[in-house]
């Protein structure tokens, strides 16, 4: 099946070769015509000083000049014409020589311009080849939706047999080609779509045929191309979403109050089936009723990159539309700044990039909100959701993250992203570039933030990470729907109180506040920050200790520490005299302890168990591996 492809691959590799060698060769010779005119120029520059007086043999003698003279009466006696007989002296030879330097140099510089218009044809034609050879090897990657839609009309003969319910499924665009990494992740999502669709949305047939609508009901997955994205639409002509139902179930739920409903939108209404736990049945079913389901659904596409809205009319239908990348690995991103450090998002998950005037920001308490059509949306700034950058070394300017000229008077600029029906503004400090790049994910052993899709490398070797603004505004305010409903208020003074996500934020405090609190003990600093920086990510509270004796001294002064993570080999107090002191004492013998050490053999490994080690991990580590363990052992000692 992917033969054809294969050659076109093996056929573009051969011509992108040829005209890197061609370029190079062509690069040689533009030196070679550089060192020529480089000599050329230093025998115009020796004949310029002889000129200018600098060689005594362009100054005339007095016996050259009577010599001359004695010439000139010759020439008069034998009467010669001037024009019968030149004379040349050696000012005559360096200016001749002079000239034919600067002809070479003329036909030298000539040679440049034209091995330097072939040079720039060959980078445009290579540029063309590694472009064409790129998408190949994308679309080579791509492997037809149908692979995926043609398991489900049997799913639907069953559920209709089963439930007594007559559903036809249509499928449209199984021809469309999905990302071979993205198609087996659709399963899932599409499957339970269907499955709502039929349960929720198709009517019995006997009220069909009361509303007048054909007894057998209509589901329809349509699947087509837009721009950089892949579309699916799941569709069913049942009797729609009926918001009322929602209302009710939102105040049973505590979701929303009596208040709040006069001013929530249908959109925000329909927002609402996303929540965990929420569902509309009146009854459990194997189908539906359990509250599980089209969260699952929006958590699965953002994996994916993609993103999950809902449209629906009573008594009509409704359709849930799918939008995923093209692929996930070649993506159009938004580079900006934020101080010295670059960052990258899709240009997909932009909205609309915004220079607000002064009047546009407003601000209660310590949040900013953006009057943006008819819209107020939270503003947040990326320095303020990152507790943690790594800054360009001043010394080593980026010549790809040169920043987009604007006025001095300009706001910083703010990125609108929209996240299914609710916009947030994500505020930078500089715009740098949009362009085609490749994502890179990273390797198993990094355990990266949800709001983190890889890394990419700029022409100039830049390394910088792509981040989904969205997932981590909505990380950084701890889940907080009051800061992400946007309202369509049309105009907001200075003075109105807006509510905010504060909260939210005690909230995440409080919670913060109660999460465990790890002792890592070891004697390399930049051991110490990396794994307290990889347990705060994931929300553990850390203390350092360099060493054993400084490890016992915290858990003497600190009962709340409920996990040591200890190295073997440190001064004073090694890991093995730690475990041997704290199993001596009963109150710090319960606390477990995962060792952490460069050394692998089994006589470590033993002796530490002895001692009442809990588990022991070698370096490198696996990220996700490690933090299992440590959630294992405090969740086993918690519940003693």
């Amino acid at each position: 099946m992917l033969v054809a492809p294969s050659r076109v691959l093996l056929a573009e590799r051969h011509e992108v070769r040829d005209q890197t060698r061609k370029l190079t060769q062509e690069k040689k010779d533009l030196s070679l015509n550089f060192k020529i005119s480089g000599e050329g120029k230093e025998s115009l520059l020796s004949n310029a000083s002889s000129l200018n007086g600098g060689n005594p043999r362009t100054r005339l003698a007095p016996q050259d000049a009577l010599r001359a003279e004695e010439l000139t009466t010759l020439s008069t006696q034998t009467e010669f014409d001037s024009l019968e007989m030149d004379s040349y002296g050696e000012l005559h030879s360096l200016l001749q020589d002079t000239l034919e330097e600067m002809a070479q140099l003329e036909e030298i510089v000539g040679d440049v311009a034209l091995l330097t218009g072939q040079s720039s044809q060959t980078i445009e034609s290579q540029r063309q080849m590694v472009t064409h050879l790129r998408d190949d090897l994308m679309w080579a990657r791509m492997l037809p939706l149908g692979e995926v839609l043609t398991r489900y009309p049997r799913t639907l003969r069953d559920l209709s047999t089963t439930y007594d319910k007559p559903v036809d499924l249509k499928l449209s665009g199984t021809g469309v080609l999905v990302d071979k990494a993205v198609l087996e992740k659709l399963y899932d999502p599409l499957l339970h779509l269907l499955r709502n669709a039929f349960d929720h949305g198709i009517e019995p047939p006997e009220v069909r045929r009361q509303q007048k609508k054909p007894e057998r009901g209509q589901i329809e997955i349509r699947a087509y191309h837009q721009g950089s994205q892949t579309v699916i639409e799941v569709r069913d002509d049942g009797q729609g979403i009926n918001l009322e139902r929602i209302r009710n179930r939102a105040v049973d739920l505590g979701l929303l109050s009596s208040k709040q409903l006069a001013t929530t939108s249908t959109d925000q209404l329909f927002d609402l089936l996303y929540e965990p736990g929420f569902s509309t049945a009146t009854q459990v079913s194997e189908l539906s009723g359990r509250g599980v389901g089209l969260d699952v659904v929006r958590s699965q596409l953002r994996s994916l990159k993609g993103t999950v809205t809902v449209t629906s009319t009573l008594g009509r239908g409704t359709t849930f539309t799918l939008r995923i990348p093209l692929t996930l690995t070649i993506a159009k991103l938004l580079v900006g700044l934020v101080g010295s450090t670059a960052y990258a998002l899709p240009s997909d998950s932009i909205e609309e990039i915004l220079i607000p005037k002064s009047d546009q920001v407003k601000r209660s308490g310590k949040q900013r909100f953006l009057h943006w059509r008819k819209r107020i949306v939270p503003v947040y700034h990326l320095s303020e959701l990152l507790d943690y950058a790594v800054p360009l070394p001043e010394s080593i300017p980026s010549q790809a993250l040169v920043a987009v000229p604007s006025p001095e008077d300009w706001a910083s600029p703010m990125l609108l992203l929209r996240q299914d029906n609710q916009f947030l503004a994500l505020e930078i400090d500089r715009l740098v570039t949009e362009q085609e790049l490749v994502i890179k994910p990273f390797g198993g052993a990094i355990a990266p933030p949800s709001y983190i899709y890889g890394c990419t490398i700029l022409g100039d070797g830049s390394l910088i990470p792509v981040i989904d603004g969205a997932t981590l505004i909505n990380q950084f305010i701890g889940q907080g729907q009051n800061a992400l409903v946007t309202t369509t208020l049309p105009d907001l003074p200075a003075s109105t109180p807006i509510k905010t996500a504060s909260t939210d934020k005690t909230k995440v405090s409080t919670n913060t506040a109660k999460s465990p609190l790890v002792l890592i003990v070891d004697d390399s600093i930049a051991l110490r920050q990396t794994l307290a920086l990889t347990l705060q990510k994931v929300g553990y509270r850390v203390l350092q200790a360099r060493d054993g004796r400084e490890a016992i001294e915290h858990l003497q002064q600190n009962s709340s520490i409920q996990m040591v993570v200890c190295d073997i080999e440190m001064p004073n107090m090694n890991g093995f005299e730690f475990l041997n002191h704290r199993r001596q004492e009963p109150l710090l013998s319960k606390i477990p302890v995962i060792m952490l050490t460069s050394r692998s053999s089994d006589k470590h490994r033993q002796l530490a168990t002895h001692l009442g080690a809990s588990a022991y991990f070698t370096k490198p580590y696996l990220d996700q591996e490690f933090l299992a363990a440590i959630k294992t052992l405090i969740d086993k000692e918690g519940n003693r």
